[in-house]
């Protein structure tokens, strides 16, 4: 299968349900939108894997693996994972609960060293995250403060959420 490079812009209709509102980001390996769903009027975020990169076979496989671990955490400090399909470009794709907020290394630089009471809240719920994975045999390899997305609970409380988990592989 040739995979070509998904024309995803705002306006843009992906899976014949969700229309794209936004670009959130684009790095080296995908890119992330922000979509609402047509039929249910909720906002997601779309994380589609660019090409080249799915030119690996393993890394198509990954991110399979990455959606399927995701779903199956329940955990309030770990993203929703609704979907993983392709797109007719061949292009994966992966739908996710959008957070509003920012992750953790953009608060430390905007507000600099945090107070210990504050930082401690935010690791302990990472570390809920990290527990309830840990228990199923998955683990993170890239926990960093880019990685966790600070937002708020129904309350207005602060929250940790975001960790993307990988299912452990078995040693061959």
């Amino acid at each position: 299968m040739t995979i070509r490079e998904p024309d995803i812009r705002t306006g843009s209709i992906i899976a014949d349900k969700y229309v794209v509102e936004r670009i959130l980001g684009r790095g080296g390996m995908g890119m992330v939108v922000a979509a609402r769903h047509t039929g249910l009027d909720e906002l997601r975020a779309i994380k589609f894997m660019l090409p080249h990169v799915l030119r690996d076979a393993t890394a198509a496989e990954r991110f399979r693996r990455e959606a399927q671990a995701a779903s199956r955490l329940k955990s309030q400090h770990v993203v929703r994972v609704y979907d993983i399909d392709r797109l007719p470009t061949g292009s994966m794709y992966m739908v996710m609960e959008h957070l509003r907020g920012r992750d953790l290394k953009a608060l430390a630089k905007a507000r600099g060293v945090l107070p210990v009471r504050e930082a401690c809240t935010y690791v302990l719920q990472a570390c809920e995250a990290v527990a309830e994975a840990h228990a199923s045999g998955i683990v993170h390899r890239d926990l960093k403060t880019a990685n966790l997305f600070l937002t708020t609970d129904p309350r207005g409380e602060p929250l940790i959420n975001g960790p993307r988990f990988r299912r452990r592989q078995a040693h061959r």
